[in-house]
């Protein structure tokens, strides 16, 4: 289990890491495989979407606490994927609750921060531009949720 941990770990770079019993190299490995991913991420929004020097302007720093508020309800994922990784060999009927039930509050505060945001991102972006951006988005967050899957075994 502790690969499917390193693994998950490595692979979730949108939550940031919390005080929790791993390894330095762990989190040193986290903080530089989050930090590549967020500049993909960033490449691949500046090569798909056309901005005017306005819009550009108004974007990067709205995204940039866009992605700082999704970090910080991804910390919610991270700390479930924790529990389940330590939890995998000896699961409760409890601990499967309340590990589905963490991870559904994290869906909903992912789902109310899109929410605001793209709110913000209509006062400055035509709607066809702010749709192109949350398509782009959702494929990067599944790309990642797919690695995610192959490495997180089905619970028993």
């Amino acid at each position: 289990m502790k690969y499917v941990l390193s693994l998950a770990l490595l692979l979730l770079f949108s939550t940031p890491m919390q005080a929790q019993s791993l390894s330095v190299e762990t989190m040193t490995d986290i903080a530089i495989s989050r930090a590549l991913i967020n500049d993909k991420r960033n490449t691949a929004l500046a090569f798909n979407m056309s901005f005017t020097d306005e819009e550009r302007d108004a974007f990067w720093p709205l995204y940039r606490k866009y992605r700082e508020a999704m970090t910080n309800v991804g910390s919610r994922k991270l700390d479930v994927i924790i529990d389940y990784a330590e939890h995998y060999e000896n699961m409760t009927q409890d601990k499967a609750r309340d590990l589905l039930d963490r991870h559904m509050i994290y869906e909903e505060q992912a789902l109310k921060v899109k929410q605001l945001y793209i709110k913000k991102f209509r006062r400055i972006l035509p709607n066809t531009k702010v749709t192109r951006l949350f398509q782009l988005e959702n494929r990067m967050d599944d790309a990642i949720a797919m690695k995610l899957a192959e490495g997180i075994p089905l619970m028993e």
